[in-house]
């Protein structure tokens, strides 16, 4: 007889993509495997396949879940600041411990633009980074402007942490503060 409560399908299938997104953000799409996957998860690689579809599936559903992830700390992060922090600094300070929690989960955002030639990734990858351009001009009101200097701020953390050269950035915080 078992002792152990067995999973749920829902609590299994973000298991899955936890692991999915770490292997991804070691190798990139072509470089991932399922059978690694399915070990770190601790599930078949048939089961995996039932529930994603193909390999292009689950990785797209890895580029929407980390997505969401991101879109959600943006969205704490405005609805959680104090009177004297702006939108785009709570959303900067939220990023910059999105990155110091799991830099690998920013390797995942490299790969996804790296692979955005792939037409099994195009579209998830042109929707999910609109969908982030997107909240971030709704929440924080920014002009233009604003955004693209906000985004490409971002974009230069996650280059330099992937490479573990944050150093080169100078005080990720200060940057924050400016906003």
């Amino acid at each position: 007889m078992a002792t152990g409560k067995r999973m749920k399908a829902a609590d299994r299938r973000i298991l899955i993509l936890e692991a999915a997104q770490e292997e991804y953000g070691r190798g990139g799409m072509h470089a991932t495997s399922v059978e690694v996957i399915a070990d770190r998860a601790g599930v078949s690689q048939p089961y995996i396949f039932r529930l994603f579809g193909t390999k292009n599936d689950l990785m797209a559903a890895v580029i929407e879940y980390h997505t969401a992830k991101l879109r959600q700390a943006f969205r704490n992060a405005v609805e959680q600041r104090d009177a004297e922090t702006s939108p785009l600094e709570a959303m900067a300070l939220a990023y910059i411990g999105f990155m110091n929690e799991d830099v690998n989960s920013l390797r995942c955002q490299l790969h996804t633009w790296a692979a955005a030639s792939d037409p099994a990734i195009k579209d998830v990858a042109q929707r999910t980074y609109r969908e982030i351009w997107e909240d971030i001009a709704e929440l924080s009101g920014a002009t233009a402007d604003e955004i693209r200097d906000f985004m490409g701020h971002g974009m230069l953390l996650t280059v330099l942490a992937s490479l573990d050269l944050t150093d080169l950035f100078g005080d990720p915080l200060a940057v924050a503060k400016e906003y």
